[in-house]
């Protein structure tokens, strides 16, 4: 099994998958709605709900700004091990003028070009919402260490609330990659999270409520303090890939953001359904960028059963 290869076309897919609901937060609308995923994105199914659509133009297996600024990610790697400046020339060609990512530019990918521009070391935007953790199944799946890790998660996101979840995305991330099954990779996540985030993350755990419910009490938006721990809480519901991807649609809220870590942490076990991957849109230049990184010898994720 090419569990780094599965789990990023894991994310891609689960990204896209729920892409018709993103950033609806109106669980009961979305359940009104019927099939939640593989929907093409209208508009008209945010009419008199909470929500707010942006992804005008794009259709049923698109990826997300999430999915595309993975793959940003994925392009810098193919340069060689992770290098700041390789990845703002990607960041630039991807998210800039004229670059080749049409659809919406949240306040972290916008914040981030801006300090690129300027020369602002590191570049990531005073931002703690979950753009910073979009990247990360591309580093880990080319064996990036945690340090190099943390160091690229401050390219997109330089803030203290980051600092404290992302290791515990990481390291969840990072054990799942290397075979542990779901439940040891969340606890290895809250082990490695910082002060902050380990009480928030260890709670999504141990309760015992529907992710759906759960999100409503933690929170369905994009700051880190909610979206992971939902994230995390979805993870120790789920029995599956699939489960998954369909519970982390119905939570609503920012749930495209969810999807690259949920595809990732549940694609490298458990592959996604071929019908699923068809469905993707550009999934056979998405699949050719993926296995290029995943061959590359650049000490990658097929190692790290020693480092976990």
């Amino acid at each position: 099994m090419n569990r780094p290869a599965n789990a990023l076309m894991g994310a891609c897919i689960a990204d896209a998958a729920t892409l018709g609901v993103h950033w609806l937060y109106d669980p009961d609308r979305i359940a009104r709605l019927g099939q939640a995923l593989w929907r093409e994105p209208d508009p008209a199914d945010f009419d008199g709900a909470k929500g707010v659509f942006v992804h005008h133009g794009k259709r049923r297996g698109d990826i997300s700004q999430y999915g595309a600024q993975m793959r940003v990610m994925l392009q810098a790697l193919a340069q060689g091990p992770f290098e700041a400046e390789n990845y703002h020339r990607a960041f630039g060609a991807a998210f800039g003028p004229g670059g080749w990512w049409h659809g919406y530019i949240d306040k972290a990918t916008k914040g981030t070009l801006a300090h690129i521009a300027a020369g602002t070391v590191p570049t990531g935007a005073h931002d703690d919402q979950i753009p910073a953790l979009s990247a990360l199944p591309a580093l880990i799946a080319a064996g990036a260490a945690p340090d190099i890790c943390a160091q690229a998660v401050a390219q997109i996101s330089n803030h203290e609330t980051t600092a404290a979840y992302a290791p515990a995305a990481t390291e969840a991330l990072r054990a799942a990659f290397a075979g542990r099954n779901i439940a040891e990779a969340l606890a290895r996540g809250v082990d490695a999270a910082g002060p902050a985030a380990r009480a928030p993350l260890g709670a999504a755990l141990i309760d015992t409520a529907d992710p759906v419910a759960y999100g409503g009490e933690v929170g369905r938006a994009c700051p880190l303090p909610q979206t992971l721990p939902v994230a995390f809480r979805i993870a120790a519901a789920a029995q599956s890939y699939v489960e998954a991807v369909e519970i982390n649609a119905r939570v609503g809220g920012d749930n495209c953001g969810r999807a690259i870590f949920l595809g990732a942490l549940f694609g490298a076990s458990d592959p996604p359904p071929p019908l699923w991957a068809a469905r993707l849109r550009e999934g056979p230049v998405l699949a050719a960028e993926i296995d290029a990184l995943v061959r590359a010898d650049q000490g990658g994720a097929s190692q790290q059963d020693d480092r976990v």
